[in-house]
């Protein structure tokens, strides 16, 4: 499984002074959705395409249209898979100077209140689940885009105590690592404004 793409930005431009700055160590990091979903796609795409096959080639009346439009369509669809897979949508990127979600916007590191994980245990006739979670705590909320959306933040605050939540299964990555990577950035940031 993919964990994330680590980008070495320069650390200065050309002809700048190459001075060492915290800045210097933290390369930006981007963390994409999971692959995990596309890899389930293509499996299920060659198994129907192997069953279209056999309906066409084994069944005794032998319906070759239905098992040619079933292998054609399985095979688009794990084609489709495949290219989604290549090309899997930027979750995060975590910069030297920022935090840039795809939901919830750019946060700076000095806004930043606390993060920290949040596991849900849950039961359902015997089976036990559990959701993991990585919270944060703005130090002052941004402004909401409307009514609903003002609303809707208020409401989650209230709920968890926190602004923004990144679920477990949106990340390529374990969200142990990706708090530990969002407080390297916090600590560097704070030591940039003393």
């Amino acid at each position: 499984m993919d964990t994330a793409t680590i980008n070495d930005a320069p650390a200065t431009p050309p002809g700048a002074d190459a001075a060492p700055t915290a800045d210097a160590a933290l390369p930006v990091i981007v963390i994409r959705f999971p692959a995990t979903y596309a890899w389930l796609a293509i499996g299920f795409g060659g198994l129907f395409f192997l069953l279209g096959i056999l309906f066409a080639l084994l069944q005794p009346h032998r319906n070759l249209a239905f098992g040619a439009f079933l292998s054609t369509v399985s095979l688009a669809a794990a084609i489709g898979a495949n290219y989604w897979r290549q090309h899997l949508h930027v979750v995060a990127q975590l910069t030297p100077r920022q935090l840039i979600l795809r939901r919830d916007g750019t946060v700076n590191w000095s806004d930043i209140a606390a993060i920290e994980k949040k596991e849900i245990h849950s039961s359902y006739r015997g089976t036990a689940g559990t959701s993991q979670f990585a919270r944060i705590r703005l130090k002052s909320r941004p402004a909401p885009k409307g009514r609903l959306h003002g609303f809707l933040q208020k409401a989650k605050h209230a709920v968890t105590g926190y602004d923004i939540i990144v679920p477990a299964s949106e990340l390529s990555c374990t969200v142990d690592w990706f708090v530990a990577e969002c407080h390297k950035r916090m600590a560097a940031a704070s030591a940039r404004s003393v």
